[in-house]
């Protein structure tokens, strides 16, 4: 399969466009599009190492209330202070300065968003992406196994369906 630079989800599934960038241990950011949603997957030699994404409930902070690692009120007082340091310290930052978390649920929290934003991507249908040679530079990589991720996600549906 030959791998373009840029395409359609209907034309080349996420997936075969992921293992491309793997074999060809490509470094950047493959930027996926769906309406007005936007995500980002971060690619480090072949391997997935960040992601991101523009929808309010892949926030880091509402992935870890959902996993129950942050109450509602640490959540609420945390965007309080990041909004007076007005993006002058990252959230992460913010939620173990503050004892919201600790380290390690923090890394936890941030390794849970990752694999919910790649596991939402392979569930589009529709949609574009691009491929774009830079990679962020304050990105903190987690070295995400896309195999593990697509096995948790046939698991899941296997169990709701």
């Amino acid at each position: 399969m030959a791998l373009t630079i840029s395409g359609n989800i209907k034309d080349t599934s996420l997936p075969d466009v992921l293992e491309g960038l793997k074999a060809m241990r490509t470094t950047g950011t493959l930027v996926i599009q769906a309406g007005a949603m936007k995500k980002s997957i971060f690619v480090d030699d072949g391997k997935i190492v960040f992601a991101s994404s523009s929808d309010h409930a892949d926030r880091l902070g509402e992935v870890m209330v959902r996993a129950g690692k942050l109450t509602r009120e640490s959540l609420e007082e945390a965007l309080l202070i990041s909004k007076r340091l007005a993006g002058f310290k990252k959230f992460g930052a913010i939620l173990v300065e503050n004892k919201f978390v600790s380290p390690g649920d923090l890394f936890a929290g941030l390794k849970l968003q990752v694999k919910e934003i790649i596991t939402s991507l392979l569930l589009l249908e529709e949609g574009t992406y691009q491929f774009e040679p830079n990679l962020l530079t304050d990105i903190i990589p987690l070295h995400i196994n896309l195999q593990e991720i697509v096995q948790e996600l046939i698991q899941r549906m296997q169990k709701e369906g």
